[in-house]
């Protein structure tokens, strides 16, 4: 029964941690149209090459992750509040012909190589990701807090 308890409370304070991480993030436009629409800023890579290195909170449609932009052209993925799969390491680029920053992991089923145009959010902490194939929204996201 006490196995029973601490699982039950575990699973309660996860959830309540995944909630919470995710109401601290604002609610992007679901589409990279809409975003432009809207007026949101899009960040060149210029912009982007200033702050993009380091440690990331994102919150997503599936929940949210940490990611660490290395100088050495690899990042590091971690799950907060989701299902297991998305968590391991891979690499990013630039591409400034295309003004995006772009992403590839090697995932259980397949291998990820997606480039997202990236719009500041209203509140200029806060960033919005659109993966550019698609144009859909993906991530919103902000510097970490150490």
């Amino acid at each position: 029964m006490s196995a029973f308890r601490s699982a039950a409370l575990l699973s309660v304070f996860v959830a309540s941690t995944a909630i919470a991480y995710a109401a601290e993030f604002p609610t992007a436009p679901p589409k990279l149209k809409d975003a432009e629409a809207q007026g949101l800023v899009r960040m060149s890579v210029a912009e982007l090459k200033e702050f993009l290195l380091g440690k990331v909170e994102s919150q997503g449609p599936l929940g949210g992750r940490v990611k660490t932009f290395k100088a050495d052209g690899s990042v590091d993925r971690t799950a907060v509040g989701q299902k297991e799969g998305i968590e391991g390491s891979g690499t990013w680029r630039f591409d400034e012909k295309n003004n995006v920053y772009c992403e590839a992991f090697q995932e259980k089923r397949r291998y990820r190589d997606e480039c997202f145009a990236v719009f500041r959010a209203p509140d200029g902490t806060h960033y919005f990701d659109y993966e550019v194939k698609t144009g859909f929204f993906t991530h919103a996201w902000r510097r970490a807090t150490e």
